[in-house]
């Protein structure tokens, strides 16, 4: 109680009031029954000790059976990386082995192969010569058939075409000699329809002379004509103008 006295009067010198001040001081106690006391930390920092002695004590034994595992793995690792070495050194020693017999058997199969190979070229080559041989003897023959052949055609051509070329020529004379006598006699036919046609054309001018004649005898007749109708008719416009010249006159001289 005298630290909460001391308290309390430490904040009412400093001008707290004295409500705030209790306030602070109980909240001050409140905390203090919260917090642990010297033998309780005393107590539990026993019981830490107990158990971190405890488990030191476990976790060695832990250790220990694990490094007895593990060297017990170990020697098992050993025994097996000394079988693989072995099996590597044998592996290895039988795979020198079986590919130097390998290469000796591919040596071989080449070398046959290579043989056979050259054989089969040369056997090819020959055969390709002589047939060759053979199909330029075949086209050379077949060269000469077909340029005999062709002189043959050409020579019968040649004739056919001079005969027809004769034949042709005399066919035109024929046909120039017809047109020749047809035309001479086209032309007679032309010169007496000529002559026919001049008189025709004569005949017509004969004709057009007379009846120009009789046109312009029907000209004076029908211009007569005219001059009596014309006299006529100024004959009656007097007559008419001279009567309705006498009705006005008469239709005056009565108002």
């Amino acid at each position: 109680m005298s630290i909460s006295m001391a308290v309390f009067d430490a904040l009412s010198a400093i001008s707290v009031p004295p409500e705030k001040a209790k306030a602070v001081v109980k909240a001050w106690e409140a905390e203090v029954r919260n917090v642990a006391t010297k033998s309780d930390l005393e107590q539990t920092e026993k019981l830490l000790t107990e158990k971190t002695v405890d488990l030191g004590r476990e976790l060695r034994g832990s250790i220990k059976e694990l490094g007895d595992t593990v060297k017990t793995h170990g020697e098992q690792i050993n025994a097996l990386s000394q079988a693989i070495v072995t099996q590597g050194i044998e592996l290895r020693a039988e795979m020198k082995e079986q590919s130097s017999e390998l290469r000796a058997e591919i040596k071989d199969q080449g070398n046959e192969l290579r043989a056979s190979i050259e054989k089969q070229g040369n056997d090819f080559r020959l055969a390709m010569e002589k047939q060759s041989s053979e199909l330029r003897a075949e086209i050379k023959e077949q060269g000469s058939e077909f340029r005999l052949a062709i002189e043959k055609q050409g020579h019968e051509f040649r004739m056919s075409m001079e005969k027809q070329g004769q034949q042709l020529r005399t066919e035109f004379k024929n046909q120039v000699s017809e047109l020749s006598t047809l035309i001479t006699k086209q032309g007679t036919e032309m010169k007496d329809q000529g002559v026919e046609l001049q008189a025709a054309i004569k005949g017509q001018e004969t004709a057009l002379l007379l009846q120009g004649v009789k046109l312009e005898a029907s000209i004076t007749e029908v211009g007569s004509r005219i001059k009596y109708v014309r006299w006529q008719f100024g004959i009656i416009v007097t007559a008419v103008v001279g009567f309705w010249a006498k009705m006005a006159y008469d239709f005056f001289i009565e108002k």
